[in-house]
């Protein structure tokens, strides 16, 4: 905590924290009133489409250039009918356009609806249809896709209306005058944003997010997050994700200068990091993990003091070298390396719900989270029917925190089996050891029942990608075919230096060092020749539903080389 020498001075920190009225809907107002540099650039944002982005200066934007250009939008969308309570879609690949969208939308008191770019057009098509959009804007190629798909999957039916994102940037006015009742007062329970779910488990849910909900949790961080005058911030997150959204919303607030990348790859993050020497990164684990470290100059490591990853926690193999770098003071000494603030959290949640900080010094890894942030009321770890299980015990996670999500938009029972017994279930499996820190396991679909009971696959990965040294690997559930009805863990395991591997060699030396962590065998590995073979979705998630319908019958296969299979050891 910083009460001097940063951006926001204490007094408007406080002023902002004491403020009632702020909240997820109206943010970037109260960061302008409460500004005194309001001209200064805030917000960097490199074209990644030209090829010499990153040697170029981006040109930044300030509160003024924001606040212009949302008013702008603003008086647009209320052309187009645009009342409160309305949803309005945005899909777009510029993260600086869609922020400041996100930012008109709101100031009418109608609700965002985010939509990852890189999503299929027809799953996209139809996440717009099923949460009523009803203006839309995006960049002109995907706005084509969502009209094929309408076209062909729905045909009749009634679409948003729709407008190039970079055509209005160009050509939407000022209003002639002010106009009455904007920016909107917003309740607590308004409804802001709409921004889907990572779909690895099947069709994008659509979780919902209120003006005061959603601020849950951030009024802290007007305190502890890192707001020094020395700080830069470099955002690789999804900006159409609720996550892109806080964090974005965080810098304005605190006035932190922030680099908005749209291009999430580990090689565009190591170029981001040389041009624009930011001291904090954001993103989500897989592109943390594909970072070269060797690829980021002397000059621009050593201002790194923290990276930070969220959504599904990180491994120890992709945190190491990274941490290696920078610098970072503590209890006033300056200490070689930098952290690697761990957080686990979900679409729904609005808020990391556990952090862990990672330091060089750290021994202790093996999928510990570490223990609850100060959001949450109350986690615990229940059984299937919503009771807390005792300490050592794996089960499902429950939270009880006012950053939750109210539930998915016009599924109420989706929403009632993701609750019981007060607590909003986050798909996770849990262990809570008794000195309180907490292990993370697995997601619930990814348990793997075998003949000896769950294997969790999350510390199953932890060793293996410690064991083999690879990029990236998903442990999932294949057949078993010595016992119907149960399945045996898989690892497929994706290399980055395109070097031939002998998967049995490896299979061996994985499992060596699994039953040493006392942990169950793999039943086989598969050596991926590139990404298709261990494939991701949107948000960088590895899609286990799609790699256990691949593979189910995995272990039975023959004339593989990629893929290696043990014998089941026979119990005695």
């Amino acid at each position: 905590m910083f009460l001097f020498g940063t951006h926001r001075s204490a007094a408007q920190r406080l002023r902002l924290h004491a403020d009632r009225d702020l909240g997820a809907g109206n943010f970037f107002w109260h960061a302008w009133r409460v500004s005194r540099d309001r001209d200064r650039p805030l917000l960097f944002h490199p074209d990644v489409s030209s090829p010499s982005w990153a040697a170029d200066e981006p040109k930044g934007v300030s509160l003024n250039d924001v606040r212009v250009a949302a008013i702008r939008y603003a008086h647009w969308y209320r052309g187009r009918g645009v009342r409160p309570g309305a949803h309005v879609g945005v899909h777009t690949r510029d993260g600086l356009l869609g922020l400041i969208h996100h930012i008109a939308i709101t100031s009418l008191g109608a609700a965002a609806v985010h939509c990852n770019p890189k999503m299929a057009p027809a799953t996209a098509a139809e996440y717009f249809l099923r949460t009523r959009t009803t203006v839309l804007v995006g960049d002109g190629d995907l706005l084509k896709g969502l009209a094929d798909a309408w076209e062909s999957d729905a045909p009749g039916r009634a679409t948003p209306e729709v407008a190039d994102i970079a055509v209005l940037a160009v050509t939407a006015p000022l209003p002639p005058r002010p106009m009455p009742g904007f920016p909107h007062r917003h309740a607590h329970d308004d409804l802001i944003m709409i921004s889907h779910s990572s779909g690895t488990t099947g069709r994008p849910k659509a979780p919902v997010f209120h003006h005061g909900s959603f601020f849950a949790g951030k009024r802290e961080r007007l305190w502890t997050f890192p707001s020094l005058r020395s700080d830069r911030l470099l955002t690789a997150l999804p900006h159409s994700h609720s996550a892109g959204i806080s964090y974005l919303s965080l810098a304005l607030l605190l006035g932190i200068p922030t680099l908005v990348l749209d291009e999430a790859s580990g090689e565009a993050v190591a170029r981001a990091i040389n041009l624009f020497r930011p001291t904090t990164v954001l993103a989500f684990p897989l592109t943390l993990a594909e970072i070269r470290t060797e690829e980021i100059s002397p000059e621009a490591a050593r201002h790194i003091h923290t990276w930070h990853g969220m959504g599904d926690a990180s491994h120890e193999r992709h945190i190491r070298p990274l941490i290696a770098l920078g610098g970072r003071t503590e209890k006033g000494k300056e200490l070689s390396g930098s952290r690697y603030l761990d957080g686990l959290g979900s679409s729904e949640m609005g808020m990391v719900l556990f952090k862990q900080v990672y330091t060089p010094e750290t021994t202790r890894y093996a999928r510990h989270i570490g223990v609850p942030a100060n959001v949450v009321r109350k986690a615990a770890v229940l059984d299937d029917q919503g009771r807390e299980l005792p300490d050592g015990q794996a089960g499902r996670l429950g939270v009880r925190t006012p950053s939750v999500t109210a539930g998915y938009l016009d599924e109420p029972n989706l929403t009632e089996e993701s609750t019981v017994n007060g607590y909003f279930l986050t798909g996770d499996i849990m262990r809570r050891e008794s000195d309180g820190t907490w292990y993370h396991l697995d997601r619930t679909p990814d348990v793997v029942s075998t003949v000896d009971g769950p294997v969790h696959s999350l510390p199953v990965e932890e060793v293996v990608l410690l064991a083999t040294q690879a990029l990236d690997t998903a442990v999932v559930a294949v057949d078993d075919p010595r016992s119907p009805g149960h399945s045996r863990p898989l690892a497929v395991v994706l290399f980055s230096d395109g070097t031939e591997r002998d998967p049995a060699r490896l299979l061996t030396t994985c499992n060596a060092a699994l039953a040493r962590e006392g942990l169950a065998p793999l039943g086989g590995l598969l050596v991926a020749a590139d990404r298709s073979e261990l494939p991701v979705g949107v948000t960088g998630k590895v899609l286990k539903r799609l790699l256990r319908e691949r593979l189910r019958t995995a272990l039975s296969r023959t004339g593989d080389p990629a893929l290696a299979v043990s014998a089941p050891a026979r119990k005695v």
